[in-house]
């Protein structure tokens, strides 16, 4: 019995057929076209995600700008009072027996209800070619010798950006004692839209592709007389 096949001297082997030089450049160029198409879509992707946070950013940016200088004002304010305003900036303040809620708010810088003084207050018509729905800031100098007007944020779809809430019964909302002295806090609330680069398109259903934003605070006076 033979343990191990014997195989005849000088047999022949089987051929193995491999790829030519052809279909491997062949094969080489899919494969270079698929990752650059793989990393072209990704960069596209990815800017596609930067430009759309950069939009939210940039929205909320300048509101928080207002935002902030409303409240370094309130807190250096000698005596506050919110009101209504019309879209030339007369303010109006609201009686203490109704509530203290407007699209105005106007700072004092000293006890004397006079000059120098700020009003903020939403614009709610197209003025110049700006928007409706602007805040504004007038800044009024001693004995009314200066007067400047500043535009803070755009796009503010609600009316009620100021209130006053009386500190002894926070959070009411209708105040009951004296809106111009040391007894209250003051909430401001913005809301606002924008339009949502670049997911929406020009033109068509873009029109309507919008973010919507809400900053709000409630600032407390620093001082007190």
């Amino acid at each position: 019995m033979k343990l191990f096949p014997s195989f005849p001297a000088g047999g022949r082997r089987r051929s193995r057929s491999g790829f030519t030089l052809v279909e491997m450049v062949f094969a080489v160029g899919i494969y270079t076209f698929i990752m650059v198409g793989v990393v072209v879509a990704i960069q596209i992707f990815a800017l596609r995600i930067y430009t759309l946070g950069t939009t939210k950013l940039v929205a909320t940016q300048s509101t928080r700008k207002a935002l902030n200088q409303i409240r370094d004002d309130i807190r250096g304010g000698k005596r506050l009072q919110v009101g209504n305003t019309d879209n030339s900036g007369n303010f109006t303040p609201i009686n203490v027996t109704n509530g203290a809620v407007g699209n105005g708010l106007q700072i004092f810088e000293t006890t004397n209800q006079a000059a120098p003084f700020s009003i903020y207050y939403l614009q709610t018509n197209t003025v110049a070619g700006m928007s409706s729905n602007v805040l504004w800031w007038i800044s009024v100098g001693a004995g009314n010798a200066s007067t400047n007007r500043v535009n803070l944020a755009c796009y503010i779809t609600n009316m009620d950006v100021f209130s006053a809430e009386d500190w002894d019964n926070w959070p009411a909302t209708a105040p009951t004692t004296n809106n111009v002295y040391n007894n209250q806090i003051y909430a401001v609330k913005l809301q606002f839209y924008q339009w949502e680069y670049p997911i929406a398109v020009v033109g068509g259903a873009g029109l309507n592709s919008y973010d919507y934003y809400q900053i709000r605070t409630r600032i407390c006076r620093r001082a007190t007389d």
